[in-house]
């Protein structure tokens, strides 16, 4: 196993990801520190780089290649986009980097920040259509995606940093302001002829203002999960944040919760321009992505083949998950494989719509996960550490709902839960049941660990459910084990386990 350390130099953040690369193209995250730069910020006339952001750009690279030779990483890879590749002094910037540090940098063209943007997004977000947005401290990406293939991208020189200095740097009326901006944007986004095409769409917003703008909508809402990756507002919450927002001094803007001390000062610029395109594409949703050009070049080096597509997003996030806490395949696998046959008989189509499998098949996998922490209480380790988990493939409310499926059912703890009022629907809390019970009895048919179960046949008869075992040794391990969770599963679906 080799590690690779990925060096993004933005035009307002510079940051290093550090991951473990494994076999089997999955990935562990080391560490990842970021440093705000604003590199992009007080440059010249003709383009010049300023003496001082350097100087902050090279005192960054310093402890990041500190960071990596830390921790044994046997290559990096550095890129730079907006304020780099539009400055006339590049070529010394770049000279200089590498004398200093032996790194070559990469300048990324508009079109390549957009690909990597696109990379990094579709390959962990489970979306089929959408406008991808990167506003960044100098240039905003826009991409379309249909079928989560890119159709259509390009890269402005406009981002944060660029529209505040523009429009919001100086006193006068806040209106006219504000109207002159967006005027600006509009014209800007008609000259994108197929910008007119994503109409409808939702959004996937990458990048800090983004991720900003997620953190103050959770903190007004008491969101109950702190993932930023996936997080999903409507068009009107965003709205609505952008109202209270827009006539306050910058001062003020330090006080809200979420807006960090750095960015408080080029917020409202990038917020007006992520208005302005909600309110042109007539989007209802905005779907925030963490994910941007550090992992689309990290996917870049995982996976060879062409299109850099990963087919199966949540297999290949819980086999990454697997190979991560060393949790036994084969055996989470026949668990799987039980479920499977379980669940065609026991839950219907109206019970057992296609996220339900997606819930289930997570729960299935990563059931386990908490005996890393220890054996006593695993279950409700494994709940806890589920919770709060990446899981790529899965909103949100999957997530919880398969954090539930693995706890032995207790319908009270999700009533009396705060997610449950803000997440969950009585609904969902049913299917949770369900699936709970089928989770339960198909560990138990695992319960060695030795594949001892071969096949089993569901019949239902009456107020009857009869389980019929083939097996390789005697099944008393498995029997007692499913002794356990008889009277769970007899609630959850008011007829009686007969094993046979």
């Amino acid at each position: 196993m080799s590690k690779l350390g990925i060096i993004d130099i933005g035009s307002n953040s510079m940051r290093v990801f550090i991951v473990k690369l494994c076999e089997d193209k999955y990935y562990e995250v080391v560490d990842e520190l970021k440093s705000t730069v604003r590199l992009g910020k007080d440059m010249t006339t003709d383009s010049c780089l300023s003496e001082t952001r350097i100087e902050m750009a090279m005192e960054a690279l310093s402890k990041f290649k500190r960071l990596c030779d830390s921790n044994e990483v046997s290559e990096i890879i550095a890129v730079a986009t907006e304020a780099v590749r539009k400055a006339s002094n590049q070529r010394e910037f770049l000279e200089r980097v590498k004398n200093s540090f032996g790194i070559d940098i990469r300048v990324l063209t508009g079109d390549e920040e957009a690909y990597h943007d696109y990379l990094g997004a579709i390959n962990s977000i489970d979306v089929n259509s959408a406008l991808l947005m990167d506003i960044g401290g100098s240039s905003t990406e826009f991409i379309m995606v249909k079928d989560r293939e890119i159709q259509n991208s390009i890269s402005i020189p406009m981002g944060a940093i660029t529209l505040t200095d523009k429009f919001l740097s100086f006193s006068g009326s806040t209106d006219k302001r504000l109207k002159e901006m967006n005027k600006f944007l509009n014209d800007t986004f008609k000259s994108i002829v197929w910008l007119k095409n994503a109409k409808g769409m939702p959004i996937v917003g990458i990048g800090g203002s983004f991720r900003t703008m997620a953190k103050v909508h959770r903190n007004k809402y008491d969101y109950p999960i702190n993932n930023l990756h996936n997080y999903r507002m409507s068009s009107k919450q965003i709205i609505d944040i952008y109202d209270l927002l827009k006539y306050r001094e910058i001062s003020q803007y330090k006080k809200v919760k979420g807006i960090s001390k750095e960015r408080a000062d080029i917020f409202l610029g990038a917020m007006i321009s992520i208005i302005a395109i909600i309110k042109y594409c007539k989007s209802k949703k905005v779907i925030i992505s963490q994910n941007g050009i550090r992992q689309g070049v990290l996917y870049r080096k995982l996976i060879n083949d062409y299109p850099i597509i990963i087919k199966d997003i949540l297999n290949f996030s819980l086999n990454n998950i697997i190979n991560k806490f060393s949790l036994n395949k084969i055996h989470v696998e026949q668990v799987w494989k039980m479920c499977n046959k379980l669940s065609k008989p026991l839950l219907n189509n109206t019970d057992f719509k296609e996220e339900n499998s997606r819930i289930l098949k997570t729960a299935c996998y990563l059931h386990d996960c908490g005996r890393f922490v220890g054996f006593d209480n695993s279950e409700k380790y494994s709940f806890s550490i589920m919770r709060d988990l990446r899981i790529n493939g899965l909103t949100h409310r999957e997530q919880i709902m398969a954090a539930f499926t693995v706890l032995n059912f207790e319908e009270d703890k999700i009533k009396n839960s705060s997610y449950f009022e803000s997440m969950i629907t009585y609904e969902d809390i049913l299917t949770v049941q369900k699936m709970s019970a089928v989770l339960h009895v198909a560990r138990g048919l695992d319960r060695a660990m030795d594949n001892n179960i071969l096949d089993i046949t569901i019949n239902v008869e009456g107020e009857d459910i009869i389980l019929k075992l083939v097996s390789e040794q005697k099944p008393s391990i498995e029997i007692n084990s499913i002794e356990n969770y008889r009277d769970t599963f007899e609630k959850a679906f008011g007829r009686r386990l007969i094993i046979e």
